[in-house]
């Protein structure tokens, strides 16, 4: 017996989905040996600078804006930086992803980091007005840091939709260490 056509069509994208699943999780990096220390993760922001700036309050003009901003909390967040539209699209990352990842945001892609649970929080430059109109530039630090560790500290806002956004003070990314 022949199976319906929308059960068929169906087949055949589990079939591309599981061997897409499958090439994404070949190209991971595999974990280095219990006997290699790992390197310590690269720092970007601090405690004590993280805030919202005057051009990002200012920027909040509707009572709900302002709640979103009063929402955020200082935190920190470890884990591999990556380059989200890849990330999302294609489940690109690690090292086998630097050269397109970097060339993604060198073209102004966002960047993210993906902790140990597999969470994705998209990293932001903080200050509105100068973000808004291009006037700080962080996508070299970025690839620099691509595909390695990174421990970010910066203006965590609500969770919108699943998606968790840490915004860090531009220079302070601009002087990751």
């Amino acid at each position: 017996m022949t199976k319906p056509l929308s059960y068929r069509i169906f087949l055949a994208g589990a079939v591309v989905l599981l061997a897409t699943l499958s090439a994404a999780a070949e190209s991971q990096p595999s974990a280095a040996p219990a006997s290699q220390p790992s390197a310590a993760p690269a720092v970007i922001g601090d405690k004590a600078t993280a805030r919202w700036t005057e051009t990002t309050v200012k920027a909040a003009g509707t009572p709900e804006q302002k709640a979103v901003l009063e929402g955020g909390k200082v935190a920190t967040v470890t884990g591999e930086l990556v380059e989200v539209s890849c990330y999302l699209q294609l489940g690109k990352r690690g090292e086998k992803h630097i050269p397109c990842g970097s060339e993604c945001l060198r073209h102004g892609q966002p960047a993210g980091i993906v902790d140990k649970d597999g969470k994705l929080t998209i990293l932001f430059v903080e200050e509105h007005d100068p973000r808004r109109d291009g006037k700080i530039d962080i996508r070299e630090q970025l690839v620099g840091l691509l595909a390695k560790q990174v421990t970010a500290t910066g203006m965590l806002t609500t969770t919108r939709d699943g998606y968790r956004a840490l915004y860090v003070q531009g220079t302070e990314i601009a002087v990751a260490k």
